[in-house]
């Protein structure tokens, strides 16, 4: 038998017979030569350890089954177990370990593109679709990476290990089929189920964070809280009234400050008295260095390689401390910070920079493998919540699972600018097998301020916290409140409601004019879908056609991307021969073609 365990890996333009293997280990790279043992498996011998490997086939998939026996624990593995060049490349679709961080490339590019995905990736031509995955449960940390270079595709395997104290190591396996793509994800989202639930339709909120950022306070939460009361849309819809970031002493001593005058408590009573849920954003794992905890607990603290606290934590220049979930005293504190916010009154969790806790070196518990330490900081907010809340994961590694969370962010930060609306309809389209079969969808603000929707020329400068004394002036810096047209919105808060996930608005409700308001009141009244399909996600460079089941009927979404007028068919079967157009109000001819204008959008709904 060959001594080359790729050789049989092949799937329509794609042949992996000349991939190779090999590990870093400290500092030392080693290749693997795979012997092939009688039963057909295979092994690779190396001065740190012997490395196996298993080829599988089973109903025209592939798996790939790898582990290894090390002579010593190690600080830092990598183990690329199948990396192969110049395969030919049309079209790519791949997902990140958190919100955000999805890309969809199609060949050939003028310059090279480099790419990290977790998860799965899909390689797809006129003919079919490669996917190759891993679960969302990993043994260790593992990953796809590469390069895009005009037609071609460089895609390495990778799996990492740090600061693992065993010595024998199972790896995720890596799983290829070939066929339709929309068919593979629906399998791949069936088999990664840990806890399956029963999702009713999201109930839609209003969030603090995208207007008033570290601003926020009582008198403007319970100001947006009462004017949703008292509209009469509004308030038969909205049900849940976040208060994000900003409320907080500090990342560590999750305690009201002085922009809160009246305390926590008192203010889930006020929300709860004007009909609503209340909910509250924390960052369990982060801690600023002027915490209790950083000063005096830092026992708690996860560390550096040299096994210090170390600052870990940084977004937007505030750095802070990671607590360190494998130690009991966090687990404990964890436990009685959420149950003291529950009894408080808040039925809602948004946590946030969950993924960060990674950002450490290392962990006390060095049995816990990497892709289990999130995990480990869920399990005792759990505990404390008791199910009297609901949690919503924000930058979740989704590796974590569906066990944990009843939502998660699946989209990146959003912005009322056309660049973020675009680059979150990618992240919406290549994650919307995960709605309401997984968790429920979050993504981000359904924004309905700007340019022509808003009175207040208002502006806001979040992006100065990049300036330094010797920068030169960047427009960047300070970027506009507000820079979408209705339109641009219109198209923005279609990808939410084809999302068939959260719907959150997240402005100063009461500087929205009746063009604003209009919006906002159409999109949380709107009826919840399932996951809307992107309908060619796997042959165009932005997806452009959606469409939507409803429990009575359907949506079809067409987006114009383009800075130029464009001429589009609809071709879609499903659609009826009258539909209301969703954001004009008004029943229509469904037509054959149609001309849409720049950044604009057609919505159907029947």
């Amino acid at each position: 038998m060959s001594n080359q365990p790729f050789s049989v890996v092949a799937y329509g333009a794609w042949s992996f017979a000349s991939a190779g293997s090999y590990v870093e280990v400290d500092g030392n790279c080693f290749q693997l030569k795979w012997q092939c043992s009688a039963d057909g498996s295979y092994t690779a011998e190396t001065p740190v350890g012997v490395w196996t490997l298993s080829v599988n086939s089973c109903n025209g998939r592939t798996v790939l089954s790898t582990g290894a026996k090390l002579n010593s624990p190690v600080r830092h593995l990598k183990y690329v177990m199948m990396e192969c060049s110049d395969l030919p490349l049309e079209h790519l679709v791949y997902t990140g370990m958190k919100m955000g961080s999805c890309g969809i490339v199609t060949a050939p590019v003028a310059e090279s593109q480099e790419f990290t995905c977790f998860y799965n990736c899909i390689l797809s031509d006129k003919d079919g679709s490669l996917m190759l995955s891993h679960p969302l449960k990993q043994a260790q940390m593992a990953k796809f990476c590469g390069t895009v270079s005009g037609n071609s595709l460089t895609l390495s395997v990778v799996h990492l290990v740090d600061h693992y104290e065993g010595t024998e190591i199972t790896f995720s396996d890596t799983t290829l089929g070939y066929g339709s793509p929309f068919e593979m994800l629906q399998s791949y989202t069936d088999s990664n189920i840990e806890v399956k639930r029963e999702f009713t339709a999201p109930e839609p909120g209003w969030n603090s964070w995208d207007y008033y950022r570290w601003t926020v306070s009582e008198e403007a939460v319970l100001k947006n809280a009462e004017f949703i009361a008292n509209d009469p849309v509004l308030s038969r819809h909205v049900k849940r009234i976040i208060v994000d970031d900003g409320w907080q002493y500090c990342y560590g001593e999750w305690y009201a400050n002085h922009l809160f005058p009246s305390g926590m408590k008192f203010l889930a009573s006020e929300i709860r008295k004007l009909g609503f849920t209340p909910g509250v954003w924390v960052a369990p794992s982060a801690v600023e260095p002027h915490a209790r905890i950083a000063q005096l607990e830092y026992d708690m603290l996860a560390c550096s390689e040299g096994g210090q606290p170390c600052l870990a934590f940084h977004c937007m220049r505030r750095y802070g401390f990671i607590l360190d979930p494998t130690v009991e005293k966090s687990k404990k504190f964890l436990r009685e910070l959420f149950d003291r916010l529950v009894n408080d009154g808040f039925g809602y969790f948004k946590l946030d920079f969950l993924a960060s806790t990674l950002d450490a070196a290392q962990f006390y518990d060095k049995s816990v493998p990497r892709s289990e330490i999130v995990r480990h900081l869920m399990q005792p907010i759990c505990d404390g919540v008791a199910g009297r809340a609901a949690i919503l994961g924000c930058n979740y590694p989704f590796m974590t699972g569906n066990k944990y969370v009843d939502a998660a962010r699946v989209g990146s930060d959003i912005h009322s600018t056309w660049e973020g609306t675009k680059k979150n309809a990618v992240n919406v389209a290549c994650r919307y097998w995960m709605n309401k079969k997984l968790w429920i969808n979050d993504p981000d603000f359904a924004l309905c301020r700007g340019v022509e929707t808003t009175d207040f020329k208002e502006t806001i400068q979040p992006t100065l916290v990049f300036c330094d004394p010797k920068s030169e002036y960047k427009p960047f810096y300070s970027r506009t409140f507000a820079q979408s047209t209705e339109r641009e919105l219109e198209v923005l808060l279609s990808i939410s409601l084809m999302s068939g996930g959260a719907i959150n608005l997240s402005d100063d409700l009461t500087k929205l004019n009746e063009a604003g308001l209009d919006l906002a009141r159409k999109v949380v009244s709107a009826v919840s879908g399932s996951a809307a399909i992107p309908l060619d996600l796997f042959s165009n460079s932005m997806p452009s056609r959606w469409l939507q089941k409803l429990p009575h009927g359907g949506r079809f979404l067409l987006v114009n991307f383009m800075d130029e007028v464009q001429e589009f068919r609809l071709d879609c079967p499903e659609l009826p021969d009258k539909a209301t157009d969703f954001w004009r109000g008004k029943m229509i001819d469904v037509p054959h073609e149609i001309v849409l204008a720049p950044h604009s959008c057609l919505l159907l709904e029947w």
